[in-house]
């Protein structure tokens, strides 16, 4: 039987279970459709940096408890700060745009960045900021009532979180544009044709589903299945001569660890390659 690790994250609004090396981060405020909250990002910002530390995670997972994945924003939480700020001194607009910028890089750009791969378990609404943290991770698999929404300019605002790039990396600019303008619903099935979601599942396979993919994904070498993260993100950024010459640079560097040494004897010896990490 495996066993499971429960970790203390400091707050009841996000739990986090380690199961085979695997992390799960489960977002629990059901009756907000698991709304952000300043009493939740803080804490998911926290744990984030932890994994980026911790060697022995070789997966993490993002999900939502109950019926969503993640519905952005606590709108609510929106409209008692702009009272709050009617009444106190404001702050300027170049601190307003730096403490979000820092506060973004904490939490999808180290998502994105993270040298493991990030899975999203989607069992309802990605919508907003929500949507932003589902399209940070490196495959969103959904069940089949699960939809996104942008619902950014339904509110007034533009978007952040890295909606935008991402949004435009795994669709297209004029597909984005057209998710972010209308903020149309966007069903299951719709969204695997769109790249969005990776896979759809039942509701019942769901879970079986995502444990197959954990499967395969520890099966590979930790230090190459890093370094491959890496040469796909670095990619959106070079020039096809760049992004050979990197290539050839983490080939080289992999070619040189442990990793490749025990695949290459598993091989010959024909069993189940063991790796050590990363």
């Amino acid at each position: 039987m495996n066993t499971i690790d429960y970790l203390e994250t400091g707050t009841k609004q996000l739990l986090a279970q380690i199961e085979d090396n695997i992390l799960t981060l489960t977002l629990n405020r059901p009756k907000t459709k698991n709304a952000l909250s300043e009493s939740l990002t803080p804490y998911l910002r926290k744990i984030l940096k932890l994994v980026k530390k911790d060697k022995s995670i070789r997966i993490l997972i993002i999900t939502g408890y109950g019926d969503a994945f993640c519905s952005g924003g606590d709108i609510k939480s929106m409209s008692k700060k702009s009272i709050i700020n009617n009444k106190t001194k404001i702050t300027s607009t170049k601190n307003k745009v730096k403490e979000l910028q820092k506060k973004q890089l904490e939490l999808t750009g180290v998502l994105y960045s993270l040298n493991i791969p990030t899975i999203a378990i989607l069992k309802g609404v990605a919508a907003g900021a929500g949507l932003s943290l589902a399209l940070a991770c490196d495959i969103r698999i959904a069940t089949t009532n699960s939809f996104i929404i942008s619902g950014y300019s339904k509110i007034g605002l533009s978007g952040d979180y890295g909606i935008t790039w991402l949004l435009s990396k795994i669709t297209s600019p004029s597909i984005a544009k057209e998710i972010m303008f209308t903020n149309k619903r966007i069903n299951a099935k719709e969204a695997k044709s769109l790249g969005i979601f990776n896979q759809v599942y039942s509701k019942n396979l769901l879970t079986k589903k995502s444990k197959e993919l954990c499967s395969q994904i520890v099966s590979g070498a930790p230090n190459s299945v890093c370094l491959i993260k890496k040469n796909i993100n670095n990619s959106f950024a070079l020039t096809f001569k760049e992004a050979l010459k990197n290539e050839a640079i983490n080939i080289i560097k992999s070619a040189s660890t442990d990793d490749h040494k025990e695949a290459v004897n598993a091989f010959i010896e024909k069993r189940k390659a063991v790796f050590k990490g990363k």
